[in-house]
This record gives structure tokens, C-alpha cells and sequence, in this order.
């Protein structure tokens, strides 16, 4: 049986901008897989409805030739997505009309995002906790104008990882998306008491191409000097807008992107500790190791061995 999240938004996909993809069943738990057809690109783009309410997506795409993608007539969802390292959300009340985005030829979609409906809200949060939907919606739309939380980046990439079937895995995806929908909350709840002004889009451009650089090099050695001028800022405003713009300082980002790549590599090679520490940027593997256990709370040999 298709979930409503399934029902609702599998036509949409395939009626708006999708003409170019083809649609495979995966499996008995109604997990979709779309390929684009050969002329147009290649990769997979998952769909992974979680109960009747939730509905998870894993993109990897590659575009051999340009492609327009329109939307119309959006249906009542919400989504927070990952999409090539920063974070994009959409409250679907609050998008009437039509939208065009063009995908040039050669371009590289990754990206993984978790739907849900209007009735998630009243399930897990407005009648257990008395958050209305309006804040939730408030935060999610927020996303566009602030698109990097990098506790919301962590539960995503989680969630794009998982293998989930059946009702116990349907129950940690609405653990997982509580949990992400409550650091949103918590994010956007903490920029509005701060009532600080926004970024202006060249200093949040200067940002993100600051960060860009952060995850092309994070192996070799990263100043905050060289970030500010990847961002074309001075060091005391590059500091302050960073910090305004995800939440954390620059410093905090680098670490943790560095110590999930090392998690990375210590689940998926046999690679020795010390040459571990060297591919995520420390030339000292003590120190590695002292920052690998302060950001997970065991130490990265433990956690080869517990893994």
C-alpha cells in the first residue's frame, strides 16, 4: 500500500520538471528509485516513504545536457534538504506559482532531504510539546535565508545513510526527524532572540565560498586568515558573520567537518590511526585523538573496535 506522502508527492515529481526521469519499483517496502532516462544524465534519485507522513530522499545525479526544471502547484509538504554541503528548506504553504531551476550540463545533484506533511506536527510535536506548526513553518523558511546548521547537517547526512525498512525503521526516521525539525527550531528560536540584522547575500555568498574551501582542503593546513579571504572579508568580520551565519565559529566548523571524515575512514578502512589523523588535517596524532573523543565522547581506536 502507498503511503499519502508517497500518493502525494511521486505524481507531483513526475508531472512538474521530471520528464526526463524514468521511475523503477525497489522493493516491497515502497521504496522508489528514479533514474533519468540515457539521453539526459545518469545516477539515481531514492525515495524512501517511512510510514504516512514522512518520505526520505537520496539524490546522486550527473546532467549530460542542460536541464529546466519547473515546478508548479507545490503541494502542502515541508523539506529540509542537504544539497552539496549547505542546507535548503522549503515550508510548502508559503509557495504559490511557479519556480525555474536550471541545471547546466555537467552539473553534479547530491543532495539527501526528508518531506513530511502537515500531520508529523500534530503527531509528534504540537500535541506532546505544544509547538504550533506556524513556528515550524517560520523555521523552515528561515533555512533560505540562513542554510547551514551544522547539528541539522549531521542528522541528514544520518538519515542519507541509513538502510531503514519496516515499522522499527520507520521509527527512528521520526525520531531522526523530530530530531532535526527541534534543532531547527532551537536555531531559528536562538537567532530571534539574538535580533541581530541579517547578512547581507554578498557576505553570506563570501561565506559559503569560505566554507567550500574549508571541505575542498580540510586534509591540509586551514588558517582562519585564509578563510576570511576566501570570503573577501576582514578577520574580525569574517568571525563575527560566520558565527551568525551557522551558529558556530569557523574553527568549531573546521574541526567537525575533519572529525566526520574521520569517522569515515575509521568504519570504512583499515588505514592506521596516525595516518588517519594526517588525511583529516593533524599532523600529531594525540591531538587528533584528544578531538576525536571531545567531539564523540570515545576515543577513535575504541570506536574502530565498537563499529
Amino acid at each position: 500500500m502507498e503511503s499519502t506522502i508517497e500518493k502525494l508527492l511521486l505524481p507531483y515529481m513526475l508531472k512538474n520538471g521530471c520528464e526526463y526521469m524514468k521511475r523503477v519499483k525497489l522493493d516491497r517496502d515502497g521504496h522508489i528509485e528514479l533514474q533519468p532516462k540515457r539521453s539526459y544524465g545518469e545516477g539515481t534519485a531514492l525515495l524512501k516513504p517511512a510510514g504516512k507522513s514522512l518520505m526520505v530522499s537520496v539524490s546522486d545525479l550527473t546532467y549530460r545536457q542542460p536541464i529546466d526544471h519547473i515546478s508548479r502547484d507545490l503541494p502542502e509538504y515541508f523539506h529540509i534538504n542537504l544539497c552539496q554541503g549547505s542546507i535548503q528548506g522549503i515550508g510548502g504553504k508559503h509557495l504559490d506559482g511557479s519556480y525555474c531551476q536550471r541545471c547546466p550540463a555537467g552539473f553534479f545533484h547530491r543532495s539527501v532531504g526528508i518531506s513530511f506533511l502537515p500531520e508529523f506536527f500534530d503527531t509528534f510535536l504540537n500535541s506532546r510539546h505544544g509547538i504550533s506548526p506556524e513556528e515550524i513553518i517560520h523555521a523552515i523558511d528561515a533555512l533560505g535565508k540562513f542554510p547551514l546548521i551544522p547539528d541539522a547537517a549531521v542528522i541528514l547526512k544520518q538519515i542519507g545513510a541509513a538502510s531503514f525498512t519496516g515499522d522499527i525503521g520507520n521509527a527512528w526516521i521520526e525520531a531522526k526527524t523530530v530530531e532535526l525539525v527541534s534543532v531547527v527550531l532551537g536555531w531559528h528560536r536562538r537567532l530571534t532572540a539574538a535580533a541581530g540584522p541579517p547578512l547581507r547575500e554578498h557576505d553570506r555568498l563570501g561565506i559559503a565560498e569560505a566554507i567550500r574551501h574549508a571541505e575542498e582542503h580540510f586534509s591540509g593546513p586551514l588558517t582562519l586568515e585564509a578563510l576570511a579571504g576566501k570570503a573577501a572579508m576582514s578577520m574580525s568580520k569574517f568571525t563575527a558573520a560566520f558565527k551568525t551565519h551557522t551558529g558556530i565559529s569557523a574553527a568549531a566548523y573546521v574541526r567537525r567537518f575533519r572529525m566526520d571524515k574521520a569517522m569515515y575512514l575509521l568504519k570504512n578502512t583499515s588505514a592506521p590511526l596516525g595516518d588517519i589523523a594526517g588525511m583529516v588535517g593533524y599532523k600529531h596524532q594525540s591531538r587528533f585523538s584528544t578531538l576525536f573523543k571531545e567531539q564523540f565522547g570515545v576515543a577513535p581506536g575504541a570506536f574502530r573496535k565498537r563499529d
